[in-house]
């Protein structure tokens, strides 16, 4: 709307009306004026002189109709001014405050003129306070005009600014901020709007922090599981060979067993043995000690044999010579001697013969009574080894026996814990497949983050890394 074209021409009676309230009320135009501007700002004491001329050059082109191209500029400029520092109540009751003394300081200087050579008539008075009633509308409206259009314009500014605002949030930008030349009736959103992109950036970076940590500890665990699963599925296969190795050493320690309780047998039967071997060479002992014994009492009779040959020799000696002296009566007894002597010889010879095999055969028995003795010791000895290698197998046995129950527990427990093992790594790789899950959500959310554009962060739009919203960056 042209508020120029809407105001209506003042006809000459109107114009002169007007110039006679404007001379009736302009002495007390400053005191009108301060009441007034005291609502925009209570503690004024005293109306500025520039202001006062400005609000004194108006009232006397409103009072007189002059609605100019110099009255609209100034009238804008003063509604503009005076919007930007109250709201539109305030500015009304003071304009109210204006008007009112406006038209008291009329009704004052009529009053005072009723004393006068020439009073003002009832019919003049109210064409006198219609003009500035007229005046006093007319400005209201001009005012009133440049007052919405001040406000328009401050909230066009306004949506603009936070418009802006906002597409730069929903472009995700973070770090957009609305500036102190903000119009001030947004002064609260602007610092609400500043304040909660604030916290939001705040909150977003540390979401980006922890969604990097996230994203390097599941990518960390993803990889540790791997590895985890690799290696339950190597110990596994192992518990699976350790299985197979411990029913081969149960089998081992079976026959183990087996062998130990033969061994305690034979070890039993062989102690048998060298005890019967034992009591034999004792026998064996007894009979050369009494081959020794007899041994010795043929050498005595050897020795009498030979005591006999000798004297048979001695008589046989004694008849030759007692036959020689018979001479040939002694002949035939000569040849009995000298045969008797030669059967003492061999008799003699015999026994000799007799008593060295008798002490070679003493000598025999003796050595073979030694042997049969270092036989017997060895064999007591080894009858005693045989008690301790029966001790010792019989040991084994036992052992061997609590071997193969601790084995059987062991190949138990082995086949137990392969079957854990098994379900470990089926475990495993749940485990593995929730945290790979879980990393490609860490990346997800990472790419959504990127979304944003963050202060004092690497994260920012793909779209303002690319440069395609250059022109909102510059609005």
């Amino acid at each position: 709307m042209n508020i120029e074209k809407e105001i209506r021409p003042w006809t000459a009676e109107e114009k002169t009306l007007g110039k006679e309230v404007r001379d009736l009320v302009m002495p007390d135009l400053r005191e009108v004026l301060l009441r007034a501007y005291k609502v925009v700002d209570p503690t004024m004491k005293v109306l500025p002189a520039d202001l006062y001329k400005r609000e004194q050059t108006k009232f006397s082109r409103i009072a007189t109709g002059e609605f100019s191209e110099a009255y609209f500029s100034g009238q804008s400029e003063l509604a503009r001014d005076i919007a930007q520092q109250i709201s539109y109540p305030k500015y009304l009751a003071g304009y109210g405050l204006y008007a009112g003394g406006l038209a008291a300081a009329l009704s004052h200087r009529l009053e005072a003129q009723k004393e006068g050579a020439a009073p003002v008539t009832p019919a003049h008075r109210e064409k006198l306070f219609n003009q500035l009633m007229t005046a006093i509308f007319a400005d209201v409206a001009v005012a009133m005009h440049h007052f919405f259009a001040s406000e328009a314009q401050t909230d066009q500014r306004a949506m603009d600014v936070l418009g802006q605002a906002l597409r730069r949030l929903s472009d995700g930008d973070l770090t957009h901020r609305i500036g102190a030349d903000a119009p001030e009736k947004i002064a609260r959103a602007r610092q609400d709007y500043n304040e909660a992109m604030q916290k939001l950036d705040q909150v977003m970076q540390d979401i980006a922090g922890t969604t990097a940590e996230v994203q390097d500890g599941t990518d960390a665990i993803a990889s540790a599981l791997q590895a985890l699963n690799q290696r339950t599925e190597q110990q596994a296969s192992a518990m699976e060979d350790s299985g197979q190795a411990l029913n081969s050493i149960s089998e081992t320690v079976q026959d183990t067993a087996r062998g130990a309780r033969q061994a305690v047998t034979t070890a039993t039967q062989a102690n048998d043995m060298v005890a019967k071997s034992s009591a034999g060479m004792k026998q064996t002992q007894q009979a050369m000690q009494e081959i020794a014994e007899s041994s010795s009492e043929i050498a005595k009779i050897v020795s009498v044999i030979d005591n006999i040959a000798m004297q048979t020799n001695l008589l046989a000696l004694n008849a030759g010579v007692e036959a020689a002296r018979a001479g040939e009566a002694g002949r035939g007894f000569a040849v009995v001697a000298t045969e008797v002597r030669s059967l003492a010889h061999r008799s003699a010879d015999a026994a000799r013969d007799i008593r060295d095999l008798i002490e070679a055969s003493a000598g025999h028995v003796s050595r073979g009574g030694k042997l049969v003795d270092d036989t017997s010791q060895i064999l007591d000895e080894t009858r005693g080894k045989m008690a301790e290698i029966d001790t010792l197998a019989g040991t084994i046995r036992s052992s061997a026996e609590e071997q193969e129950i601790s084995i059987k527990g062991i190949n138990q427990a082995v086949l137990q814990s392969g079957d854990l093992t098994q379900q470990n790594a089926s475990m495993s790789e749940e485990v593995t497949a929730e945290a790979t899950r879980l990393r490609d959500q860490a990346h997800v959310l990472h790419g959504l983050l990127s979304h944003f554009r963050l202060t004092g962060s690497g994260l920012a739009m793909e779209s303002w890394q690319a440069g395609d919203t250059g022109a909102r960056r510059q609005a």
